[in-house]
């Protein structure tokens, strides 16, 4: 049973409800797959970018000024705490009764000089770390000229870490200052699993796509790098690659430089993106998946992990330009202009959160 305490923040009260809501109805919540029961020997976890989730104070070490209260945005303290509430909102009801065990996240403000990230925010203002969630935010200092870094939240009351740290995928050659890979080795509480996590953030496409390549196809090097030196150690092990990868499964930067394959059993490195035929992200009209999951053989040995997108009704809004194609993804901005739906209520992010189960 879901309890309120009196110190519950008021953003949290919604997703209980959606909660009981959906218990009272059969145990399902619109947009979530639920093939694979969650139980204390199945791992959740999500992977999300929230789309330019900066704290709005300026940083002169980096180029934020558009996402500071005079700047082109007009990014406030008001404004990030209510997007914190709706994420929130998301990561809490993603899977009915159970909350996700690790979220892996894209476009987080790295932190400041004192130390202290955006992802310190999502939990503060979001209510993710009252003792019923307990979420403890990792994120590192990065070299993204904007600041914007991969960042991650884990359950504390069913995960420890055992190695946090970046790992750098920047080149000068390639005049490559990009976001780090997020690596972390956690340990479940229940059963000691151990889990090697990598959260993604690839270089995208601004620039043009062809000259792009080679920097997603080096970093797809170095991702492939890190997963084989885990590997030479110990083959069994559970690996978890997840982010923004931006792009689809199906490109040599995938398939070839990193060797991750689709709706394939027998591979080293399996992409789990494509196995429901759902979308996360839209572009031009076009839904497609930049957002993966991929994992080795090791975590598939109690039965390969169920892989859905978190397609809630209020994280879609119409799409006028392209009628008859499912909506669009409800992000914060249109344009320059924030982005208040029908219902008075903020965005959430222009790409939707997907999510895997992971049986241990």
């Amino acid at each position: 049973m879901c309890v309120f305490k009196k110190t519950m923040p008021w953003a949290l009260a919604l997703p209980c409800a959606m909660i009981l809501a959906a218990c009272a109805s059969g145990g399902r919540v619109a947009g979530v797959r639920h093939g694979v029961p969650s139980s204390a020997d199945t791992l959740v976890v999500m992977s999300y970018n929230i789309e330019n989730f900066f704290d709005p104070e300026d940083n002169p070490a980096k180029n934020d000024d558009d996402f500071t209260p005079d700047g082109a945005y007009h990014w406030t303290l008001s404004r990030m705490k209510g997007k914190a509430a709706r994420l929130a909102r998301v990561i809490v009801s993603a899977d009915g009764w159970r909350v996700p065990d690790v979220v892996g996240l894209c476009e987080v403000e790295g932190p400041d000089s004192s130390g202290v990230s955006a992802a310190d925010y999502l939990v503060k203002y979001g209510g993710l770390d009252s003792d019923l969630l307990n979420y403890k935010p990792v994120c590192f200092p990065t070299p993204d000229m904007r600041g914007v870094a991969t960042a991650m939240l884990y359950n504390a009351n069913t995960m420890e870490p055992i190695d946090l740290r970046p790992v750098s995928v920047s080149s000068d050659s390639l005049d490559l200052r990009t976001r780090d890979v997020l690596y972390a080795k956690m340990r479940a509480l229940t059963g000691g699993a151990v889990f090697h996590f990598m959260v993604n953030h690839w270089p995208s496409k601004y620039g043009g796509v062809t000259a792009t390549i080679p920097k997603r196809r080096y970093v797809a090097e170095r991702v492939r790098a890190l997963c084989d030196s885990i590997l030479a150690t110990d083959p069994q092990a559970r690996i978890v690659m997840m982010g923004d990868f931006n792009d689809e499964a199906i490109e040599p930067s995938l398939t070839q430089f990193l060797g991750a394959q689709i709706k394939c059993d027998t591979c080293l490195l399996r992409n789990l993106s494509a196995d429901t035929g759902d979308f996360s992200y839209k572009y031009h009209g076009r839904w497609n998946t930049i957002d993966h999951i991929i994992v080795t053989p090791g975590t598939c040995a109690k039965g390969r992990p169920e892989f859905s997108v978190v397609k809630f009704d209020f994280l879609l809004e119409p799409d006028d330009r392209n009628p008859g194609t499912q909506g669009k993804p409800r992000r914060t901005y249109l344009g320059r202009r924030f982005n208040v739906g029908p219902d008075g209520v903020g965005g959430y992010s222009d790409h939707l959160p997907v999510m895997v189960k992971i049986a241990y």
